[in-house]
Formats: C-alpha cells, structure tokens, sequence
C-alpha cells in the first residue's frame, strides 16, 4: 500500500519543540484545572488511584499512536490512520467523530476560560454578557489560526511557557501547605461504573494528544518527532496531574464545592490575592489549550475533504497565509456555538466519548498495518504490536461502555449525520485524494 501523499500547500514549519509544546499546551489544561474537583466528588479519595488506572490505561494507547505516527508525515492524524487500513466508511467515522471531539473540547475550554474570567467581571458569568465573552474568544482565537501556523506555534510556545511557570508557581506555592489526611478516602471503593466515569476527566485531561499528529503535514520530521513528543508529554502531565490533584484536595475543605478548585485553593492559603493571581494563571493555561484545539480541528476537516469524504470547499488553502481558512471558519463556528449552548462537564463527557470512538478504530487500523508488508514502515516499532493494539481497544471499549453510557445514543445520532454527509459528498466527488508512494 502507500502512504497519502502530504498536503503541497501547507507550510511544513513545525520542529520537535513545537511539536511537544502544541502537545503540553493542549493537555495542560482544561483536564488538569477542573479534575481535582469533579473527580473528588466522584470518588472521594480514590483520585489518585484514578490517575494512576487512567495513566496506565493511556500508555499502551500512546505506544500505539508513537508507531502509527511513525508511519505517516500528512495531516490527518487518526483518520490518516484508519483510511490507511479500514473500510472507507469506518475511517470517516474516525476523523468525523474526532473532530466533533475537538468541537465539544473547544466548548468545555470556552465555558472554563469564561467561569475564571467572571472572577474579575462577575457579570461574565451567565445571560448575554457570557455569550458576548464567549463570541470575543472565539474571534481572538480563530483570527491567530487563520494568519498562518508559524504564528500559531509562537503563540503556543508563548502560552506554554507561561503555563509551565505558572504550575511550577502553584504547585511550589501549595504543596507546602498540604494535609495528607484529607487525601485519604472516606467512602469505600466506588462500583466499576462510577470509577470510569472518573476515568473519563482525567482522560479527557490526556486526550489532546492525538493533535501533534493532526498537524504532522505541517512538521519538519513527523515521524520521528511526533512518537518522542508523545511518550515526553504523557509522562510530564502524568506528574503535573497527580501534584496538581494532590495541592487542592490537599488544601480545599469540600474540593467538589467549585468549578475553581486552583482559584479556591489560592484564596484558602493567600486569600483574594492569591485567588484573583490563581485565575490569572489559569486563563492562561485555558487560553493555550484552546488555541492548540482550533488550530488542530479545522485539519482534520481538510484531511476529510481531500478525500472527497466531505465537501472540497473545506480543502481550500488560502493563498497568502496558507491555512485552511474555510475549515478554519467552520470549525470555530461550530465549537464555539456549543460553548454558548452547553455546560462544562456535559460538553467534558461528550467530547471524552467521542474522541474514544476515534482511538479504538485507530488500535485496530494498528493491527491491521502491523500484518500488512506493504503498510509504510515505522521508525518506531512496538513488540507484540498487534496483540498490544487489539487489548488496548478492548480497554476503551470498556471505558467507553462503563463510563459514557448515557452519551452514546447522542455520539450515535452525530455519527448518523456524518455519514449522511458522506454519501452526499461522495456523489458530488466521488474520486480520492492524491495519493504517492512512501
């Protein structure tokens, strides 16, 4: 077989650096800010144990995508993946639902940034005011994206750098003023269900990892930097999620009490200086996630419309900055438009589920690529490939059926669109993209 050609028109600017901080940038964030409290109040005690299942549950998810990111350089990420070795149909319904993901990722962000932003304005926190707040976000972050992507990796290397000062601070700042004893459980251990709804915000924390690979058309050596930015950052966030959870259960009487456990905890050690400092902090960790989120979800659109698998106006370039701008447009419409219409942890749950679907049909595009000799070959090889890639989607499966089962007959309906997109698109081009040998 070979490998989809990558995109001509995109400018492959992006060195390792940029990769790792597009990746830290989008998973510090949302997961690790709100976490400490919805987890808590999920399972009292028992975060750590949580982390650490959902940790372990990542790990063989990250292998799997370091080799399948070793295999390819276009843009596309897990729908690259799956149309390298799956029905047509599956494939588009790897990258459709992973966009909608992005989508109700970008909503979860928008409504976090917003609910720290009423710390300074209060009147931004509901009715007309929030909305205007939400719509500003969205300009903000779609016009840096639309201008070019070496300007939206130097804003996110900016914003990474600030973030990683900024938790440094925190966790320095609170850790001294920790009571073990309150992280100890006072309830037994939650039933299996309860314990994988847990599992899903702090996988949700994780899950922005597949985006260093969606942007893989726009990077100097994708396949060698994508698998080192992956392993890098999943060991980093592992860490930083586990001392961040650790500083607010620590410090905060009820830690499920607030949508601001980081601000909260700031206010109990240094009272409304330390708040008002905390939320600052955090607005830059929310605005560095999201800003990674739309850069890398209008991509995936153009990997779609390349294919013909949606319509070619999604693939358009323009032809100054060289981005995908009628993608780019769209996508910010669409996750921006959830942001006003939905809350924070329902868009969490719902986004967390349909970016599972994605990683499961990418474990099993894995198996197949590791039994096919003409699949395009890894710089970096798993042992036991396709055992390690069949077990790790049975794991999500299970996580997905334990933890989101109110969701799925929602994700089922957007899936149902998707594909009648698919068959309409393919009826008006009905040819694939270009495609060259690797």
């Amino acid at each position: 077989m070979s490998e989809p050609a990558a995109e001509s028109q995109l400018l492959r600017a992006l060195r390792r650096r940029d990769v790792i901080g597009l990746l830290l940038n989008v998973m510090l964030g949302a997961g690790m800010l709100t976490a400490p409290a919805k987890v808590y109040g999920a399972v009292d005690g028992w975060g750590l144990l949580v982390l650490g299942a959902s940790a372990a549950a990542m790990l063989p998810l990250f292998l799997c995508f370091a080799e399948l990111g070793s295999r390819f350089s276009g843009t596309g990420g897990p729908y690259l993946y799956a149309r390298a070795a799956l029905p047509p149909w599956l494939a588009f319904s790897s990258g459709w639902m992973l966009w909608v993901a992005q989508a109700l990722g970008a909503a979860t962000l928008s409504n976090l940034f917003v609910t720290y932003l009423a710390a300074f304005a209060p009147a931004l926190g509901a009715g007309w005011p929030r909305l205007a707040a939400l719509g500003a976000l969205g300009i903000a972050t779609t016009w840096i994206t639309l201008i070019g992507i070496r300007q939206s990796a130097a804003a996110s290397n900016l914003l990474i750098a600030t973030k990683l000062v900024f938790i440094a601070g925190f966790i320095a700042a609170v850790l001294p003023f920790v009571q073990i004893d309150r992280l100890a459980p006072t309830q037994a251990l939650p039933p299996p269900v309860t314990f994988a709804e847990a599992m899903l915000i702090f996988i949700f924390g994780f899950s922005g990892f597949e985006r260093g690979a969606m942007v893989a058309g726009e990077a100097k050596d994708p396949r060698r930097d994508v698998p080192i930015a992956l392993l890098f950052s999943l060991g980093l966030v592992t860490l930083v999620f586990g001392l961040a959870f650790t500083a607010c259960v620590g410090v905060l009487d009820a830690p499920a009490a607030t949508d601001r456990p980081f601000a909260e905890a700031g206010r109990a050690l240094y009272g409304a200086a330390g708040a008002g400092a905390v939320s600052i902090g955090a607005l830059a960790v929310t605005f560095g996630t999201l800003l990674v989120i739309v850069v890398s979800m209008p991509r995936n659109l153009l990997a779609l419309a390349e294919h013909g698998e949606l319509p070619a106006v999604f693939a358009r370039i323009h032809p100054r900055w060289r981005t995908p701008q009628v993608a780019i447009l769209t996508s910010s419409v669409v996750g921006f438009s959830a942001a006003m219409a939905s809350d924070l942890l329902g868009a969490l749950t719902m986004s967390t589920a349909a970016r599972l679907i994605s990683y499961v049909l990418c474990c099993v595009a894995l198996v197949r690529l590791a039994r096919r000799a003409d699949a395009p070959a890894p710089t970096f090889r798993l042992p036991y490939v396709a055992p390690l890639a069949a077990a790790t989607a049975l794991i999500f499966v299970g996580v997905m059926l334990l933890g989101a089962t109110k969701e799925l007959p929602a994700l089922a309906g957007v899936l149902a669109v998707g594909l009648l997109i698919l068959t309409v698109s393919r009826r008006t081009a009905p040819s694939p993209g270009p495609r060259s040998s690797s």
